[in-house]
């Protein structure tokens, strides 16, 4: 049984993406600020702000009885203003959030995955990140950040066989997607050329392959945004 740790499980494509992966026989290490409100045999959850520093002892104390093969990085915060209308703490805690707390889940995991000669790294990142939008300079200074951090991990480990990827959805009828306003909703659907928002599953599917079939794909970043570019 594949044993893959998830963070930000409990809303959203990160709730919707956890129980996808229970339903395919997967062992999950679920960690998010809020309690679930699911549970599942396969569960274990760890109820903790990925930016406290003791989340590194929690993934440690797992490590230790759980051969850890896949990590998803899905945890982020959006807040919504214009640069010179953003408080400093709207920008730093977005930041620090999105992008210097992944140290914090990284650092053990990627250890576990050096001495185990594989494992799987998948970042989500966001089409924010690649194309900007007004009003979310912060969000997508860090969602752009996980392209680099993407592709310097891969240097640093594919001689270890741990593959690393990042995924950029679109506008998602989930989570951070169902936080704009009606207008904007609107908006967006006449630049996405296929007229439509994705689904969660878009995201699960490719997931599922990235970590059960995959064995040559790293340091991609894949767009799923209906050819918002």
């Amino acid at each position: 049984m594949n044993t893959t740790l998830i963070t930000g499980t409990s809303r959203g494509i990160g709730k919707k993406m956890c129980k996808f992966l229970l339903e395919k026989n997967h062992k999950i290490i679920s960690i998010s600020r809020s309690e679930l409100d699911f549970s599942h045999k396969n569960l274990h959850h760890i109820r903790k702000d990925i930016t406290d520093t003791s989340i590194k002892n929690d993934i440690n104390e797992i490590i230790k009885t759980h051969n850890l093969n896949n990590c998803i990085l899905n945890a982020g915060v959006y807040k919504n203003a214009f640069l010179h209308k953003m408080s400093y703490e709207d920008w730093s805690s977005t930041i620090n959030l999105n992008i210097c707390s992944l140290y914090n889940i990284l650092h053990p995991v990627i250890n576990h995955m050096r001495e185990n000669k594989k494992g799987n790294i998948i970042f989500i990142s966001s089409v924010v990140g690649n194309i900007g939008i007004m009003g979310a300079s912060n969000y997508a200074s860090s969602k752009s950040s996980l392209l680099g951090l993407t592709k310097s991990l891969v240097l640093e480990n594919s001689s270890k066989n741990i593959l690393i990827n990042s995924i950029s959805p679109g506008y998602i009828d989930e989570g951070m997607g169902n936080e704009i306003t009606e207008d904007l909703k609107k908006n967006i659907l006449n630049n996405i050329p296929l007229k439509k928002f994705g689904d969660s599953n878009d995201i699960n599917e490719l997931i599922y392959f990235l970590i059960e079939k995959n064995k040559y794909i790293t340091g991609s970043n894949i767009h799923i945004n209906g050819g918002l570019f």
